[in-house]
């Protein structure tokens, strides 16, 4: 695969609206096609004010990634900004958890992908999500601008689906009940700690830093752009779903959109919206493989990771992480249990925010007089508050957390800091 005189480097070949674009097709995906109606469950008519709230939460941390990037543009992302400000160890835990999001993500969407197609075609759903995570691991290998091409067709199809929800259901706003909470503030809050599940993904953006043209300035605004169209279409989406019909039929729903389409519109473009969630959970796969690659490739050159993972192919790709995280997910996806393969992401997520806030916090300090091409707004005494917040509301979201996805991603943190103390030296 890698010859003597093979690039060492990877090509920048993006610009601001393919990686914006890239970053909305990851975050789109298809957890709105379901998680308008379970969070309806919690939020009755107000589910848009829990998307809402869960898009301001998720601002708050994707601000930090957005300093963080400009300052440090590298593929490692969050590792990369671990190790600078708290060392090798966080960081290499912070990657762990990274890669984990996108391994179990993949395959847990790819299980989903194999559910729709099954229903719609038929065959095994365990073997047509086998299949999709080898084709995606195709296109990664072909290369970013084919891979980032691809996702960027398939994102536009995921956004018109939802576009013509909104568009087809506004005569219908503001519906009979959108202050309605069936279980109080405390509802609306548990339903954001569900639905922030749906903007997860933002944070992947910054693995494309070292394929980005000018990613210093393109990476934080990419981010940034990226969670305020997802969160404008996501508040729209789950208005008009609450208005079109009522909040306590959404939540029994086990395809809550498309009988929002079917009520609005027609049967046969509830059924088109069956096809558009087939683009939608493979565009998240083909995305987080390819940008899980490029997080493994950036912890390989900072030594964190062995060094053989940091190998490019002659198309300036990391193959051998491309490949090496796609037969981690293979194995994941023949257990056939979305919510097994599920449990662990949001802790992940989660861990990875924590650590993040808390370095543009500790490099505030540390690296003072380094360049900051984007920075967070608002200071007291030299602290940064929107880090500060991002830490406090990803506390608040973890303790609406289930239980059992708790423990399964505590024992997946733990298995990182173990092997963290196997491979890596005390003084490096």
């Amino acid at each position: 695969m890698t010859s003597a005189g093979a690039p060492t480097r990877l090509r920048r070949t993006l610009g601001l609206w393919p990686v914006t674009i890239s970053g909305v097709g990851i975050i789109l995906g298809a957890g709105i096609y379901v998680l308008v109606g379970e969070a309806s469950t919690d939020a009755g008519g107000a589910t848009w004010a829990a998307f809402l709230i869960a898009g301001l939460l998720a601002a708050f941390t994707g601000l930090s990634f957005a300093e963080l990037s400009g300052m440090f543009p590298e593929a490692g992302g969050s590792a990369a900004y671990a190790e600078e400000a708290f060392g090798s160890r966080t960081a290499f835990v912070t990657g762990w958890l990274d890669v984990a999001v996108n391994i179990i993500g993949a395959a847990a969407v790819a299980l989903g992908f194999g559910g729709y197609a099954s229903n719609l075609l038929g065959g095994e759903p365990r073997l047509i999500a086998v299949g999709t995570l080898v084709g995606c691991a195709a296109i990664v290998y072909a290369g970013v601008r084919e891979t980032i091409s691809l996702a960027v067709v398939f994102a536009a199809l995921e956004a018109a689906g939802l576009v013509f929800i909104i568009v087809v259901g506004i005569p219908d706003l503001p519906g009979p009940s959108p202050l309605e909470m069936p279980h109080g503030i405390t509802g609306v809050l548990a339903a954001a700690a569900l639905v922030f599940f749906a903007y997860e993904g933002f944070e992947e953006i910054v693995s494309l830093a070292e394929e980005a043209k000018n990613p210093t300035y393109t990476i934080p605004r990419a981010i940034v752009l990226a969670i305020g169209l997802t969160s404008v279409i996501y508040v729209l989406v789950a208005a008009v779903a609450t208005a079109v019909v009522p909040w306590e039929e959404l939540a029994g729903a086990p395809a809550p959109l498309a009988l929002v389409a079917s009520a609005a519109s027609n049967d046969r473009f509830a059924d088109a919206l069956s096809v558009l969630a087939l683009f939608a959970t493979f565009n998240t796969v083909l995305l987080l493989l390819a940008t899980g690659a490029r997080v493994t490739y950036g912890m390989a050159n900072r030594r964190l990771l062995p060094a053989v993972l940091g190998r490019l192919s002659s198309r300036q790709t990391p193959w051998v992480a491309a490949f090496g995280l796609t037969g981690l997910a293979v194995a994941f996806a023949f257990s056939g249990n979305i919510g097994y393969v599920a449990q662990v992401s949001t802790f992940a997520v989660f861990g990875q925010f924590l650590v993040v806030n808390a370095a543009v916090i500790a490099l505030r300090r540390q690296q003072a007089e380094v360049e900051r091409p984007f920075r967070t707004w608002w200071a007291v005494r030299g602290v940064p508050l929107t880090p500060v917040l991002g830490i406090a509301t990803t506390l608040l979201l973890a303790a609406f957390m289930e239980r059992a996805a708790f423990v399964t991603g505590a024992v997946a943190l733990a298995i990182g800091i173990a092997v963290s103390f196997m491979t890596l030296r005390r003084d490096r």
